[in-house]
Parts: C-alpha cells; sequence; structure tokens
C-alpha cells in the first residue's frame, strides 16, 4: 500500500490530530516538531522523532506532506519553509493566518508551487455538515434568502482565572467566532461585502467582550445574522447540539442555526426541515410540512485527517476548506471586530 511520508508541526492540537492520523493505515507519521515536555511526550506517544525546530526536520526528513499547528502568526513563515523544501501537501489548521495579507501570501506560495492545501476548519468534515451541504445543493430549500446563526453558552467560572482570557484576544469572538463565521461561510459560499458588529463586555466587565451580535451582507444577495456570548446559561450553540466535544453536558432536538429559503427552511444541527404540502397548499392558512433527518454523528477531526490523506494521494481533488475560503472566513472575524471596535459598516475587500 501506497503510505505518505508525513510530518507535524506543533504538538498542541498536532498532538490531537497526530493521534487520529496514525489510525489511517496509509499515513507514516516519519517526524513531528516542538518543544518541552508536552512536545516529548506526545512525540513518545506517536512514537515519532522529535525536532526542536521545524526547519532542522524539513533539511533531515524526507516528507510528502506536513499538517503546521503552530501559531497564528508563523503560520507563513513555516508554510514558506515547507514549500521550499518540496513539501507538496500541506494541512494548515484555522485560522489560515493572523492577517489576510500573510493569508494571502500563503495561498500565492502553495499555487506558485503546485501545492495542495487544506485549511483545517474541522466542523466541514462533520457529517452534519456534509449532509447540509448535500441538502442545500439538492434545491429543496430554493434559493437561500438568509442565515441566523447564535452561539450562546455559559464557559465555566474558572475560566476567566486566565488573564488571556480578560483581553480581547481571549473574547469569544476570536475564540469562538471564527468557527462559526466559517459555518456561514461554508453553508453560504458567497461573497461577504459589509458588516456591522456592535459587542458588550456588562456581564463580567472585563476589557474583552462577553457577547457580541453582528450583520453581513453578501455579495450574492443573502444576508446573515450572528450572535455570540459566553455568559449567557443556554444550550443554542454548535458545540452542545451537536455532541461536539466530550468535555461538555450536550443537548438534543434544538437547533442553532436556521437557514430561510424561498421553498422552506432548515433548522441545523437538529436536522429539521419544514415547508409546504405543495405549490397548491402555499402560505399562512396552511400547515407546515416537518421533515426530520438523522445523521449519524462522527469525529469531525478524524474525518479531516483522513479526508487530507486521500487528498495527498488523489483519491479526493477538492479539498473540504481551501485557501481561498479559509481567507474569507478570516475577512469575515476581522471586519466583524473592526466594525465592533468602530461603531462603524467595515466594507470587506
Amino acid at each position: 500500500m501506497e503510505k505518505v511520508r508525513l510530518a507535524i508541526f506543533g504538538m498542541n492540537q498536532g498532538a490531537r490530530i497526530g493521534r487520529l492520523i496514525v489510525k489511517n493505515p496509509a499515513c507514516d507519521l516519519v517526524a513531528v516538531a516542538g518543544f518541552g515536555q508536552q512536545a516529548e511526550d506526545a512525540a513518545a506517544e506517536l512514537n515519532a522523532p522529535l525536532y526542536a525546530d521545524y526547519h532542522d526536520l524539513l533539511n533531515e526528513v524526507p516528507v510528502d506532506a506536513a499538517i503546521i499547528a503552530l501559531p497564528n502568526q508563523l503560520h507563513l513563515e513555516a508554510t514558506e519553509a515547507t514549500v521550499k523544501a518540496g513539501v507538496k501537501n500541506i494541512l494548515l489548521e484555522k485560522p489560515i493566518a493572523s492577517t489576510p495579507e500573510d493569508g494571502q501570501k500563503i495561498i500565492d506560495i502553495c499555487d506558485e508551487a503546485g501545492v495542495m492545501l487544506l485549511i483545517g476548519h474541522h466542523r466541514r468534515s462533520a457529517n452534519l455538515f456534509l449532509f447540509l451541504k448535500e441538502f442545500l445543493a439538492s434545491g429543496r430549500l430554493g434559493d437561500i434568502v438568509s442565515v441566523s446563526n447564535t452561539y450562546a453558552i455559559n464557559k465555566n467560572l474558572d475560566y476567566w482565572d486566565a488573564e488571556w482570557h480578560q483581553v480581547p484576544a481571549g473574547g469569544p469572538l476570536l475564540v469562538n467566532g471564527i468557527h462559526d463565521f466559517d459555518d456561514l461561510n461554508n453553508v453560504l459560499d458567497m461573497t461577504p461585502t459589509k458588516v456591522y458588529a456592535a459587542k458588550r463586555n456588562t456581564i463580567r466587565g472585563n476589557e474583552a467582550e462577553d457577547s457580541c451580535t453582528a450583520l453581513i451582507e453578501f455579495k450574492e444577495g443573502p444576508t446573515a445574522t450572528y450572535f455570540v456570548s459566553d455568559g449567557t446559561p443556554s444550550p443554542w450553540n454548535y458545540d452542545l447540539l451537536a455532541q461536539a466535544d466530550e468535555r461538555f453536558s450536550w443537548e438534543t432536538g434544538k437547533n442553532s442555526m436556521h437557514i430561510y429559503g424561498t421553498k422552506g427552511s432548515f433548522g441545523f444541527p437538529n436536522m429539521d426541515f419544514y415547508t409546504y404540502e405543495d405549490t397548491d397548499h402555499w402560505g399562512w392558512e396552511y400547515p407546515l410540512v416537518h421533515e426530520h433527518f438523522d445523521v449519524e454523528i462522527n469525529n469531525p477531526l478524524e474525518s479531516e485527517a483522513d479526508h487530507f490523506i486521500d487528498l495527498c494521494l488523489g483519491r479526493e481533488t477538492v479539498p473540504r476548506c481551501t485557501g481561498e475560503q479559509g481567507l474569507r472566513s478570516l475577512k469575515i472575524i476581522n471586519a466583524v471586530i473592526e466594525s465592533a471596535n468602530t461603531g462603524q459598516v467595515v466594507t470587506i475587500d
């Protein structure tokens, strides 16, 4: 069996992916890069040689594919070094970069070298989202008019003991919102043009926001609204409802995202479709027809890892999150933060 010679840079999120991707029989984890006790423990668990510097790894070990799971501000430098070393497949953890400018440079570098680039927005590999994309493509919802997305949750009190959670970089927009805005980007797959957002810190009074509401306009016509708060007891968030994190107390039977179309509406992630019986029974005097779909829950991070190996081997040819899609999600979150800080409508280039 043909195997992909894989290296991983970064032993935090990289270790999580590593534990899953080594299960794939077509993967040969040849080396990892990181430093400190956590990296040493992860390398020993994964039975892979550990390099303190990924540059040394690239100089000494033949590699077909690399997973870059380093801090966002290091993504551009690591991508440049990886491409220069002749590696042809990269899984780059989300977000694509710290700034849209760096994100565009990463895309250009990979395009010029013919490198396959997958951005690690792993929710795109969840069976729930894969089903939703197929459903929307079927046309049963009609033309999408708008999407309403909510991430309202109550984080543990000791969460705020960490000082970085009390400043904007640790607020819910960057910690949680980057995932949810990619969900909007994934569902619509359209071009955002304008954003208006308002944020508040009235729950805890920290420098970081504890709630924010945003309105996004898309070039193709639809609009989207988004509300996030990490200080409100609520079941209406993806993590609880999609059973996405084993640390949480899961909820069922509810939806955190609603998609409105010209032929019906869809509640996600409980997978509820509402429409009318037919065009002869159309309007508020007729009862809505409710159709529920049962979708098997999977581990999206493991599915993403297997998808990456399939891309490396040519079994699949279209990344679930391209560089351009990852950049679009970064632009949305950056525009939301700018608008929330200035109180002005922000135009996205």
